[in-house]
């Protein structure tokens, strides 16, 4: 199965707010400039990460349901589910009453028929057309900021990996810690390669976003 977006991809952008300058000490508008590169940076790095789409968008599955096993729900590609708009079997469009009276567990995909005395969808190659993902935040006219709806662990996850690169200038990224003898020890949350720059921290924050439907 393949998610195919349909119309104009929504834009990109950091999944946490220059808030985080605060907490950073940032006081002077050239760092704020470099924070919101390295937010920006950040939020690529998790989203690449977790791996599969996460922006609201209209989606397009196509999915092959075969006699046997019978099938008890159709998984879409991309979640949360907003809503279906379409759905076809072998060319033939459900009916609009059918496709509103499905079952859907929006936080992981699937669908389900409503009647419980024929649960299993008959087979056949269906395309399902439908909304779903996360909304990144809005910056209005007047500069506020709506914040979206992405789980607070992926916004928290960017926040950490961009600190991490604010703290890393000038210094060796590798390193992980520093010791002064007479004044004491520092250490650091380091980007790590093999989690594609996230710190072990970030990933763990994540990690449970990366799997495709239900657990």
């Amino acid at each position: 199965m393949r998610s195919i977006p349909l119309g104009s991809a929504p834009a990109l952008v950091p999944l946490a707010s220059l808030e985080v300058r605060i907490r950073l000490g940032i006081t002077d508008a050239q760092s704020d400039t470099d924070l919101q590169r390295y937010l920006m940076d950040a939020t690529e790095a998790v989203l690449t990460f977790i791996g599969r789409p996460l922006l609201s968008q209209t989606w397009q599955d196509q999915i092959f349901v075969r006699p046997f096993p019978r099938t008890l729900s159709l998984l879409l590609g991309v979640y949360p589910v907003h809503n279906v708009i379409a759905v076809t079997r072998n060319g033939t469009a459900l009916e609009q009453d059918t496709i509103n009276d499905l079952v859907i567990d929006d936080d992981c995909g699937e669908l389900y028929r409503p009647d419980v005395t024929q649960p299993f969808w008959p087979a056949g190659r269906y395309l399902v057309t439908y909304e779903a993902g996360y909304n990144p935040p809005v910056t209005l006219d007047d500069g506020t900021v709506q914040p979206g709806n992405f789980p607070g662990a992926i916004c928290l996850a960017v926040r950490r990996v961009a600190a991490a690169s604010y703290y890393a200038q000038g210094r060796d990224p590798t390193l992980k810690s520093e010791n002064e003898q007479g004044v004491g020890s520092t250490s650091w949350a380091v980007p790590d390669p093999s989690l594609g720059g996230l710190t072990p921290e970030a990933a763990g924050l994540v990690q449970r976003f990366r799997s495709a439907g239900c657990a």
